[in-house]
């Protein structure tokens, strides 16, 4: 049974490894995608794919978002579910980071998700629904690499917390899903060693796979999380508890 047949659902970072296969698990559900990214040949690729509409967006220009959010609306009378999944890391240690890349992961990560739900939540309906992205490095920390990473996404689960609130009257439900370590592209950024340590770190021995965090996008998005708001889902394979 088809679960989402006849919602309008947006996705930004919708050409990345965790955006396109939850793209492609919405659609297979019966949504209709917005598919949302910065380059424009993958994401007209993708939204033919899928039979969505194409959206070529910056989150961290407002005038961009506001441009993209607003036409979409328009064309699809409402939007039932905003899905942020655009993101960016940089692997670098805290002492070997400059400013002005530190501050490009909080524009894109937390500027860009707090952008997007304020430009959308004045075209969703009641019941409708926001799955932020956030990451068990937003919970316990980077290591020796990605302070900024783990600082922004410790900020999207906050912002989330604090949206779910805001949102709650209007009949609109906020959540943050918190990935471990998913086989995507992102891994490459890690040095090696790093990379390598990553499957040892959940209880589960492995690592998760972009369709993992599909079904719990799914579970957000549907009626079946309909008393859920503010809430974290760490799909981490067990590596948080």
């Amino acid at each position: 049974m088809e679960r989402l047949t006849g919602r309008s659902i947006l996705v930004t970072g919708a050409t990345g490894g965790l955006g396109a296969a939850s793209v492609r698990a919405l659609a297979a559900e019966g949504a209709h995608v917005g598919v949302a990214d910065l380059g424009e040949a993958a994401v007209r690729a993708l939204a033919d794919e899928v039979g969505g509409t194409p959206l070529v967006l910056d989150v961290t220009s407002p005038e961009d978002v506001t441009r993209v959010v607003d036409a979409f609306a328009r064309e699809r009378t409402s939007i039932d579910v905003l899905v942020n999944f655009a993101g960016i890391v940089d692997p670098r240690r805290m002492d070997e980071i400059e400013p002005e890349a530190w501050s490009r992961v909080f524009d894109v990560n937390v500027r860009g998700t707090w952008l997007m739900c304020n430009a959308s939540i004045p075209h969703m309906p009641r019941g409708g629904s926001i799955v932020n992205i956030g990451s068990r490095a937003g919970l316990v920390g980077g290591t020796t690499s990605g302070a900024s990473y783990a600082a922004s996404k410790a900020a999207v689960i906050c912002f989330t917390k604090s949206l779910a609130k805001f949102a709650a009257p209007q009949g609109i439900r906020a959540n943050v899903i918190n990935p471990g370590c998913i086989e995507t592209a992102m891994l490459d950024h890690f040095a090696p060693e790093v990379r390598a340590s990553m499957p040892g770190q959940a209880a589960l021995g492995r690592l998760g796979s972009p369709a993992e965090i599909a079904d719990s996008v799914i579970f957000l998005a549907t009626s079946a999380s309909s008393f859920m708001t503010g809430a974290q889902l760490n799909v981490n394979g067990g590596s948080h508890m």
